[in-house]
C-alpha cells in the first residue's frame, strides 16, 4: 500500500480548512472553516458565534482581524477563546472605505470577522469575495450579509440563560439552537450549544434548551463576566 497516497487527501483537504472547536466540527461540511470562502452569521448570537467559530484556529497560530464592529470587546473576544496577541482591531474613520480596509486585511490576515455596510454595489461585493478566495482566507460577516453570497449560513436562535432566576443572579452561560446552511452545506445542520458556556467559551448543551426573555441582571455587586454577558446579548 502506498501510505503517502493514502494520506494525501486528508493532508490536503486539512491545508485548504481552518480548525474549529470540537462542538462546532458537526455544524461544518468540513469539520472545518474552508479557506477562500464567505460564512454569514445571523440571529441572537452571531457575534458570539463568529468569535466562536475562529477561536480555534487563532489558537493554532492563525491571525484575526475584527473590522468595523464597534461593539466586539476585547475581554468578550478572549474569554471565547481568542489569544489577543492574535488579534487586530480595524475602526474606520468617517471616510475610511469598508472595501479598502478588507482588502488591505486580506492581504495579511487568515481570518477577517467584519459586518457589511448597507447599500453597497453588488459589484463591489463580489470582487471581496474574489480576493477572500484569492487570498485563502475566511470572511465572517456577522448580521444582514447584504449582496454577500455566503457558502455558509449560520444561525443562532432560541436562546436560554442559565443561572437567572426572578431577574436577578449570576449569569452561568446561555444555550442556543444553532443551524448550518448554504452552498456548501448539502443538507441543512443543527446543534445545541452553550455560547458562552459557564467558562466562556463554546461546548455541546446537553439538556434541552428552555427559550426565556434575554436577562437584564440587576442584582447588588451582578456578575457580568460570562463572555462580557455574551457580548452584549442583544448585539449577538
Amino acid at each position: 500500500m502506498d501510505l503517502a497516497a493514502a494520506v494525501a487527501p486528508t493532508t490536503l483537504a486539512r491545508q485548504r480548512t481552518l480548525p474549529v472547536a470540537g462542538p462546532l466540527i458537526p455544524l461544518l461540511p468540513d469539520g472545518a472553516l474552508p479557506r477562500g470562502r464567505a460564512v454569514s452569521c445571523r440571529g441572537i448570537a452571531a457575534t458570539s458565534l463568529a468569535v466562536a467559530l475562529v477561536a480555534e484556529a487563532a489558537v493554532a497560530g492563525s491571525w484575526l482581524a475584527v473590522v468595523d464592529v464597534p461593539w466586539l470587546g476585547v475581554e468578550a473576544v478572549a474569554e471565547l477563546g481568542v489569544p489577543l496577541e492574535r488579534l487586530v482591531r480595524v475602526d474606520p474613520g468617517a471616510d475610511a472605505s469598508w472595501v479598502d480596509l478588507v482588502a488591505a486585511v486580506l492581504d495579511g490576515f487568515e481570518l477577517v470577522i467584519t459586518r457589511m455596510p448597507p447599500r453597497l454595489n453588488a459589484g463591489v461585493v463580489r470582487r471581496v469575495q474574489a480576493r477572500v478566495q484569492a487570498r485563502e482566507a475566511v470572511l465572517i460577516t456577522v448580521g444582514d450579509p447584504g449582496p454577500l453570497l455566503a457558502d455558509i449560513t449560520m444561525a443562532a436562535s432560541s436562546p436560554g440563560w442559565e443561572g437567572v432566576e426572578h431577574g436577578w443572579g449570576r449569569l452561568r452561560g446561555r444555550r442556543v439552537a444553532v443551524s448550518a446552511t448554504g452552498r456548501r452545506v448539502p443538507r441543512p445542520r443543527r446543534a445545541d450549544l452553550w455560547l458562552p458556556c459557564p467558562d466562556g467559551t463554546v461546548a455541546t448543551a446537553t439538556s434541552p434548551i428552555v427559550a426565556v426573555p434575554t436577562p437584564v441582571v440587576s442584582a447588588p455587586d451582578p456578575e457580568r463576566s460570562v463572555a462580557a454577558v455574551a457580548i452584549g446579548a442583544a448585539a449577538g
